[in-house]
Parts: structure tokens; C-alpha cells; sequence
């Protein structure tokens, strides 16, 4: 475990590193379509996991960062969560994401690695809050992808809520989510 003050001083020098990559364009650009944080620098993703790529992975660095409204926070905290420490934040990383575009990436980089990934996903896509929603059906895509095979009753599950996902949810973000997955799911089946 990190002290204290070398964790402020590492988030410190991401947020210097931050400021310095900062695009403004793309932060008016994505201010505009409502993604509003208290800061948001515009850096781009490459970029991202290029500071990332600075510092090592550290839980107790990932959930200073994950704390702070800042895009570009949320994003590194995701990046330089290890592996380990999924299990503990994965719902509460969920829960807490502001944003379709900070689910995008935890679920491609945090939740479809979990261990029992394709048990907690179905499950996430039959709970009411349409982020868990969004995530499980991300997560299943990511799985899909990575061709990991669905027990019989999780295949029925996911199955059933896509197919019934316009009628339980009426967020196009979500039956998006939804049909992504059935499109990945149905290229892994042939």
C-alpha cells in the first residue's frame, strides 16, 4: 500500500500531465453533447493510456482518481486499477459512471475480466438501473468478442432480455447495448 502522500503526489503529476494534453476543441466538442464534468480536458484516448502508461497500476491510486468529477480522472483510474482490485469496485464503479463513454471503458478493460464475468453480466442486464443494464450488456459483448461461451442458463437469460429489451427499457443507449451484444453474440454462434 502506497503512503498518503505519494498518492497526492502521483495524482499531482497526472493532472499536470492532464493539463498539458489538454484539447479544448475536443472538450467543447463533448461539453456540447452533454458530457458535463466538473473538468473535462478533452484528452484523447490513445493519450490517456499513454499517462497511464507512466505510473504503475495501483488500487489505491485508481480510487483517488475514480473520486474526482474529471473525465480524464475516471478514465485513468480505469486504466490503473489492477487486475485484483476489480472484484471491490466493479458495482460501485457502475453505479458511480456519469457516463455512457466511462461504462464503454469499464467494461472493456475492468468488468469482462472479472472472474465470474458472464455470471454477474446477466445478471446486470435484468436490474432496473440502466446503467448496470448498459454494463451487462457491454461486458457480454467483450466476452463475445474474446469467444467465451454462455452456460445454458445464462445464454437464456440474455437471450430473453434482448429480445424483450424495448419493452423493459426505454433508453436507446441501452437497447443499443442490447442489440450490439445479440450482433456479437450471433458472429461467435456461426
Amino acid at each position: 500500500m502506497i503512503e498518503e502522500s505519494v498518492i497526492q503526489e502521483k495524482v499531482r503529476e497526472i493532472k499536470k500531465e492532464l493539463r498539458l494534453a489538454m484539447n479544448g476543441v475536443v472538450s467543447s466538442i463533448q461539453r456540447n453533447h452533454g458530457l458535463n464534468y466538473k473538468i473535462n480536458f478533452g484528452v484523447e484516448i490513445p493519450r490517456l493510456k499513454g499517462i497511464a502508461a507512466k505510473f504503475e497500476k495501483d488500487e489505491e491510486l485508481a480510487k483517488r482518481l475514480w473520486q474526482d468529477n474529471i473525465r480524464e480522472c475516471k478514465m485513468l483510474a480505469i486504466f490503473l486499477m489492477p487486475e485484483s482490485g476489480y472484484a471491490d469496485i466493479a458495482e460501485k464503479w457502475i453505479a458511480e459512471a456519469p457516463f455512457t463513454e466511462i461504462a464503454d471503458h469499464l467494461a472493456m478493460t475492468v468488468l469482462c475480466r472479472l472472474p465470474d464475468a458472464a455470471t454477474k453480466a446477466t445478471g446486470w442486464i435484468q436490474n432496473s438501473e440502466g446503467m448496470f443494464r448498459y454494463c451487462g450488456f457491454m461486458t457480454l459483448t467483450h466476452l463475445f468478442r474474446r469467444g467465451v461461451a454462455l452456460s445454458e442458463e445464462q445464454e437464456s437469460t440474455f437471450l430473453t432480455t434482448a429480445k424483450e429489451i424495448e419493452n423493459i427499457d426505454d433508453r436507446k443507449t441501452v437497447i443499443m447495448a442490447a442489440y450490439n451484444s445479440l450482433e456479437h453474440y450471433c458472429d461467435e454462434e456461426e
